[in-house]
């Protein structure tokens, strides 16, 4: 056998200058091994080395015939197998780069011509459609990670919004504490603008009691049963029962992202997320079961971020909801028996503490435009208690460590400077839905009642509308009937 070095035409002068008939090497089978001899011209070379005399061949053996082609000599002893492995076109794609004599820029765009050729045509079929297969699989792949990244960059960009709106939270829950900077702000700057809005409530009240005998009687018996309300609620997994915390440190400090929000987690032991919120209910049964509003009972629906959150995976919980009457130096838990899916009304179990007062009568009539309305509750929450308890008392409290709102309000129900304020208007309109009056109150005044001069509950007070120069809305005691039929809860007359 022999190696024919001419390219094309066998007869015609080839690139190596070799004559008709020249031949480059030949081969020859010798026993169960192969030999090859050198020719006339050109110079061969086996491995690198130049072949001078006969020499056997072994399987992968490189042939280099001087300025012409690379012969790689393998032996297939099965003639199915005529086809090379990866390695092997791997390996031949290789030696062919080595010895290119172009420039490592060129080489590389060569070798992988070449491998991408080698693997595409010489290898054998089944190899073939396997790497069709998995081209097409990392194809499909690829074009699903591409859709689930855009899926994500579009939920990342609705969910930011959901995390500002948690910040919103979260910062509410920074502010609970009462350091002394916080009281001596209630010493002040609250004191000196709250003040006045109580100056002007008390003056309305003492003309009130000046003008009305039966406003101050009414007053005074409905201000033991009236009660200040104050809770928490955070966030938890439902199906894991794991609590929103915030993420603390090794040193038990809180974690910041650079932006300065707390950082939150499901997971480890800081402190639980708490957004605190104050309302007024009242007593309208002797099982001791109080009214207030929907959105007093279920706080975070008066929150705009809430929904948002929702739609992380987190449904918001009730913490710890407790509640003050005028008079009592504890506080007592209450819980939400039920609400009302179209007012703005639930009922409250207000326990043994809330057994022990008269309940609020609720008028079987409703009022009408220019009746006189009493509305009484807490007004500002916890701030306005404290302004209204005394500089002394203020400035007592600012010496003591870990004075948080729910210490503060402890310390006010001890000292009986927790009572409801009230204040008078007149009724304007009447609806089916609403019954608007002018009686000042302001948030925290949520849930309170709102009282005829014969001490009958004629709504229960819901909103300011400053747009209607400083109306408030109350949803009528009609409704608050029937909420309470739908719990089985008579209504005392």
């Amino acid at each position: 056998m022999r190696l024919d070095p001419v390219r094309g035409d066998a007869h015609e002068p080839d690139a190596w200058g070799a004559g008709p008939g020249a031949f480059a090497a030949t081969l020859r089978l010798a026993g169960a091994v192969y030999e090859i001899a050198a020719g006339e011209d050109p110079a061969v070379r086996v491995n690198g080395k130049l072949l001078e005399r006969a020499r056997a061949l072994t399987p992968g053996d490189l042939i280099e015939i001087e300025r012409g082609p690379l012969i790689r000599f393998r032996v297939y002893r099965d003639a199915a197998r005529m086809y090379k492995s990866p390695a092997e076109v791997f390996a031949d794609c290789v030696d062919c780069a080595s010895n290119d004599a172009r420039g490592p820029l060129l080489k590389l765009p060569a070798l992988l011509a070449d491998l991408a050729r080698g693997l595409s045509t010489q290898t054998s079929l089944w190899f073939r459609g396997s790497v069709l297969v998995a081209l097409v699989a990392l194809a499909a792949l690829l074009a699903m990670q591409t859709m689930q990244t855009r899926y994500l960059e579009r939920r990342l960009a609705i969910e930011q919004d959901h995390v500002i709106g948690l910040a919103d939270l979260l910062r509410r829950v920074e502010s609970q504490s009462l350091s002394r900077s916080e009281l001596a702000q209630v010493h002040t700057e609250l004191r000196t603008e709250l003040q006045r809005e109580l100056s002007q409530t008390s003056e309305r009240v003492q003309a009130l009691e000046a003008k009305s005998a039966a406003a101050a009687r009414t007053i005074a018996a409905a201000a033991p049963s009236i009660a200040f309300v104050q809770g928490s609620f955070g966030f938890e997994e439902p199906s894991t029962r794991r609590a929103l915390r915030l993420a603390v440190g090794a040193d038990g400090a809180p974690l910041r992202l650079p932006d300065g929000r707390p950082m939150i987690s499901i997971s480890g032991d800081g402190p639980a997320v708490e957004i605190s919120f104050t309302g007024t209910a009242f007593v309208v049964h002797p099982d001791g079961i109080m009214l207030t509003n929907r959105h007093v009972a279920l706080p975070w629906e008066g929150e705009e971020a809430v929904p948002g959150i929702e739609q992380l995976g987190l449904a918001p919980v009730i913490r710890r909801m407790q509640a003050y009457l005028p008079g009592r130096a504890e506080p007592f838990a209450v819980k939400t028996l039920g609400a009302s899916k179209a007012q703005d009304l639930a009922l409250l179990d207000g326990g043994e503490a809330a057994r022990e007062v008269k309940p609020l009568a609720l008028a079987t009539h409703p009022t009408a435009p220019g009746d006189e309305a009493i509305v009484m509750g807490f007004p500002t929450g916890i701030r306005a208690l404290l302004a209204r308890a005394g500089d002394r008392f203020v400035a007592e409290l600012g010496t003591r460590p870990n004075m948080d709102i729910w210490a503060a309000a402890r310390e006010l129900a001890r000292a009986g400077l927790i009572s409801p304020l009230a204040s008078r208007g007149i009724v304007a309109q009447v609806t089916a839905q609403a019954v608007v009056y002018d009686a000042a109150t302001t948030s925290g005044g949520s849930g309170g009642p709102v009282l005829a001069l014969s001490g009958e509950v004629i709504a229960v007070n819901r909103a300011v509308l400053p747009e209607f120069g400083g109306s408030n809305l109350g949803v009528p005691i009609a409704h608050a009937r029937e909420l309470m039929r739908e719990l089985k809860v008579r209504p005392l007359e």
